[in-house]
């Protein structure tokens, strides 16, 4: 069995799997994220007893305090990226660094 692509459809797959594989701030996002999941088991911005979250300002969080794919976290993440790349400073590369929390 055999299949046929046409170059114009194996030139898209192509240019979306480079794009993907290109985009710092994407990469920079995942690798935070990796490494949030290394120190804390729930959302370092979700408290327990209130079951709020602090990125939300106050807002009760809808994820029980899981940060994977968490629109919020990402959008944060993102933000501080989009802060440090502007200032001109290095890219931490840890979540811990004091740059993603005191920017």
């Amino acid at each position: 069995m055999s299949y046929k692509v046409s170059e114009e459809e194996l030139k898209k797959a192509l240019d979306l799997e480079a794009k993907a594989k290109k985009d710092p701030k994407k990469r920079w996002v995942e690798r935070m994220m990796r490494s949030a999941k290394q120190y804390h088991k729930i959302c370092p911005y979700y408290d327990k007893k209130t079951v709020v979250c602090f990125l939300r300002l106050g807002e009760k969080c809808d994820r029980d305090g899981r940060f994977e794919a968490c629109p919020v976290f990402i959008a944060f993440l993102e933000k501080k990226y989009d802060e440090i790349t502007k200032a001109g400073k290095p890219l931490p590369v840890d979540f811990l660094d004091p740059l993603i929390t005191y920017g």
